[in-house]
């Protein structure tokens, strides 16, 4: 299984149609989604899936190497064939291995950034693509901070959070060390940690609505991405990963 961490995960669209996958189990058509698991993202979170395990070897993720209407499993970090409706509508897709979320295939932003240009993909993918592409508009236009950190706009926005990063990976790398329950006995309430150490222990994340949430710290996030204000997510500089995102992202992208 994935990580506990539920960085950039957004459900994207749904099926309803159930359709037979193998020779007797139905199942309900994989829905789309967009996910970064920050450091927990496999292989730097390049192009690539991860699906749950019930998938694999259906007819919806099957080895490319299978003979007709035998489904062969996918191994990880190996190419596997997608067929979104389990049928004809296929392309074939790094894997990298288990993700969490039953009848979904969970796909990186790099790999919607390197695909939802492509004229000849599947049309349940474009469709994905297109609804992306409407929330990735409200970034369009903005100083991207992320990918250009030297801009007289963002050099001071970069610093500061490349130095918030910094310092909390030195108790990242505690806590790993030491372990959550160890590190957390020693620790005050304010830099106690869960989830493999990347989350506070503590919610104090609260919105107008007064629900809480734990908040990802700094070094819950790859070199180069940020965790946003309000501690829900990395932010990438992806724009099909930030732009729904929302207001968390978004201060990583000043105007012009």
């Amino acid at each position: 299984m994935r990580s506990a961490m539920k960085l950039a995960r957004f459900i994207i669209g749904t099926c309803a149609l159930t359709i037979a996958a193998g020779a007797s189990t139905a199942l309900a058509v994989p829905r789309l989604t967009i996910y970064d698991d920050g450091l927990a993202c496999p292989a730097g979170c390049d192009a690539h899936v991860v699906f749950h395990p019930t998938l694999n070897g259906t007819a919806f993720a099957f080895a490319p190497a299978s003979k007709p209407g035998v489904y062969e499993k996918c191994t990880p970090n190996t190419a596997c064939r997608l067929c979104f409706d389990g049928a004809t509508s296929c392309m074939v897709v790094m894997y990298r291995g288990a993700g969490p979320h039953p009848r979904a295939f969970d796909f990186t932003p790099a790999f919607y950034e390197a695909s939802c240009g492509k004229a000849d993909i599947p049309p349940a993918l474009a469709a994905q693509c297109r609804i992306l592409a409407q929330a990735k508009k409200t970034l369009e236009g903005r100083v991207n901070c992320i990918r250009s950190p030297d801009h007289p706009k963002c050099a001071t926005l970069i610093e500061e959070a490349r130095e918030a990063q910094a310092k909390d990976r030195q108790l990242y790398a505690e806590c790993l060390r030491l372990g959550e329950s160890a590190f957390n006995a020693t620790r005050p309430v304010s830099e106690q940690r869960s989830n493999d150490c990347t989350y506070e222990m503590k919610g104090t994340g609260v919105n107008s609505q007064g629900k809480t949430w734990k908040r990802l710290r700094p070094a819950g996030c790859r070199d180069g991405t940020y965790v946003g204000p309000n501690g829900t997510d990395c932010c990438t500089g992806n724009l099909f990963a930030d732009g729904p995102q929302g207001a968390e992202c978004r201060v990583f992208y000043p105007q012009p």
